[in-house]
C-alpha cells in the first residue's frame, strides 16, 4: 500500500476509536514457516475430502445417487464456509485473548473440524455426511481466517508477493500429500478421512508455540454496532471498488478451478471408464503432475510480482493457461489426456497462487478489520463449490448425461472472463 493509503486508513482507525495501523517490520523466514505449516494443516483437513475423500465415502454408500448425494453435501458445505470464514475473521479481529486474536480460533478451528470429519467417518447416512461436512467446513475456515489474518498483520508489502507465494504452496502440497495418503490408505474409509486431519492438527502446533501473533487489549476494541454484525458479510464495494473488482476476479478465478477439482473422481470413473482403485490412483497422479508445475511456478511468479511492484499482469497470464487447460479437459478421452491437463492446470494456478493472497492482501480497507474482510474476499474461493454443485448437474445432463466437455467449457469461458474483471484494479 501507498503511504497515502496507510494514512488515510490511520486516519480513519483514529476516527472509529481503533487501534491505528503500525509500521510492519521484515518478517524472517521462521515467521513464513510457521504459517506455512499452519495453512498447510488446515488444507490437509478440508481439501483432501472436498477432492476424493468425501465423493468415495457417499460413493460407497449410494452408488445410484451419487452425484447428488455428492452435490448437496459439497454445496451446503461451502455455503457454511461462505459465512464461517468471514464471520470467524470478525470474532478473531476482535479477541482480546492473552494468548492473541488468532491462536485461540486455530485451535478452535482444528478440533471442531477433526469433529466434523469423524461424523463423516462413521455416517451411514447421506444426511450425517451432510452434518459432518457442514461442521467441517465451519471449523476449518474459522482456522483459514485466523491464519490469513495473522499474515495480513505481520508481512510488509514488499514481502507480500514471496510470502503469498510460499504460503499458496500449502494448498497444492497438502493436495498431493492427502491424495497420496487416500490412495495408500483406500481401503479404509474412516482412515482416509481422519488421518490427514490428524497430520493436518499436528502442523498447526509450530505456530501455537512459536508464531508471532496480534494483542490487543479490550479497550482497544470499539464497541460492535448492529451495522458491523448484520454486514459481515459485505464488504462495499462502490465505497472499495478496488477490493470489489479483485474480489471478482478471484471469484472467477476459482470457479474455474472448481470445474475441474469437485467432480474429478467421477470423470475418470464415468467418464474415462476407470474402476475405483484407478480413481484413487489417478486422483493422487494428476494431482502429483499438477502440484509439480504449481511448484515450479508459483514462488518465482511471486518473485517477479513483487520485482515490477504489480499483480494483474500474473492474472492476465493464470487466467490464459487455466482457460487452455478446461479446454485440454473438454476434448481429452483417455488418462494421458487428463493428465497432460493436470499439467497446464498446475502451471496456470501455480502462476496465480502467487498473488491469490497478495492481490487481496493489497487492496484491503482497514488493516484494523484484516481477517474479517479478507473473509469476505475469501468467500470469492468457497462462493465457487457451492455454485458448481448447482450449475454441474445440468450442464451434465446435456445430450443424455456425463457431458463433462460443457462443464470444462463453462470453466474455460469464466477463466477468461477473469482478465476484464482485474483490469479496473488499482492498486496493484
Amino acid at each position: 500500500m501507498s503511504t497515502t493509503t496507510d494514512d488515510a486508513a490511520a486516519g480513519a482507525a483514529a476516527k472509529e476509536g481503533a487501534p491505528a495501523p503500525v509500521a510492519k517490520e521484515p518478517v524472517p523466514g521462521s515467521f513464513i514457516l510457521v504459517h506455512f505449516l499452519a495453512l498447510f494443516g488446515a488444507w490437509m483437513g478440508v481439501l483432501v475430502p472436498s477432492l476424493v475423500s468425501v465423493a468415495l465415502k457417499v460413493e460407497r454408500m449410494n452408488a445410484t445417487g451419487k452425484v447428488g448425494a455428492l452435490s448437496l453435501a459439497l454445496g451446503l458445505g461451502a455455503l457454511v464456509a461462505l459465512v464461517a470464514n468471514p464471520l470467524f475473521g470478525l470474532f478473531s479481529d476482535r479477541t482480546t485473548s492473552r494468548f492473541g486474536a488468532r491462536r485461540p480460533w486455530m485451535v478452535i478451528g482444528t478440533l471442531g473440524g477433526l469433529a466434523g470429519l469423524a461424523v463423516i467417518a462413521y455416517a451411514s447416512a447421506t444426511w450425517q455426511v451432510v452434518v459432518g461436512w457442514c461442521l467441517a467446513q465451519c471449523f476449518y475456515n474459522a482456522l483459514v481466517a485466523a491464519v490469513y489474518g495473522a499474515l495480513a498483520d505481520q508481512v510488509p508489502e514488499r514481502q507480500l508477493g514471496f510470502a503469498s507465494g510460499v504460503l499458496a504452496l500449502a494448498n497444492p502440497l497438502a493436495t498431493l500429500g492427502g491424495t497420496y495418503l487416500v490412495d495408500t490408505l483406500n481401503a479404509s474409509t474412516v482412515a482416509i478421512l481422519l488421518v490427514p486431519g490428524l497430520i493436518g492438527a499436528a502442523l498447526i502446533v509450530p505456530f501455537l508455540l512459536y508464531g508471532r501473533d496480534r494483542r490487543i487489549a479490550r479497550a482497544q476494541v470499539p464497541a460492535m454496532r448492529a451495522r458491523e454484525l448484520v454486514g459481515f458479510l459485505w464488504t462495499n464495494p462502490v465505497r472499495f471498488p478496488d477490493f470489489g473488482w479483485a474480489w471478482l476476479s478471484r471469484f472467477l478465478m476459482w470457479t474455474s478451478y472448481a470445474t475441474v477439482t469437485t467432480y474429478m473422481a467421477y470423470y475418470l470413473s464415468d467418464y474415462l471408464g476407470q474402476d475405483e482403485d484407478s480413481v484413487t490412483h489417478y486422483v493422487f497422479l494428476g494431482s502429483l503432475i499438477a502440484n509439480v508445475f504449481i511448484l515450479a511456478a508459483t514462488v518465482p511468479a511471486g518473485r517477479i510480482s513483487d520485482r515490477i511492484g504489480r499483480r494483474k499482469p500474473v492474472v492476465f497470464a493464470a487466467a490464459v493457461l487455466l482457460a487452455a487447460a478446461m479446454g485440454l479437459m473438454a476434448v481429452a478421452h483417455s488418462v494421458t489426456g487428463f493428465l497432460v491437463a493436470q499439467a497446464v492446470v498446475g502451471i496456470g494456478m501455480g502462476v496465480y497462487f502467487a498473488v491469490d493472497i497478495a492481490l487481496p492482501t493489497d487492496v484491503l480497507p482497514d488493516a484494523n478489520n484484516a481477517a474479517k474482510d479478507l473473509g469476505v474476499m475469501n468467500i470469492a474461493a468457497t462462493l465457487p463449490y457451492s455454485l458448481i454443485t448447482l450449475i454441474a448437474p445440468g450442464l451434465l445432463a446435456l445430450g443424455g448425461g456425463d457431458n463433462y466437455p460443457a462443464l470444462f467449457a463453462f470453466g474455460l469461458l469464466v477463466a477468461l472472463l477473469a482478465v476484464p474483471a482485474v483490469l479496473p484494479v488499482r492498486r496493484s
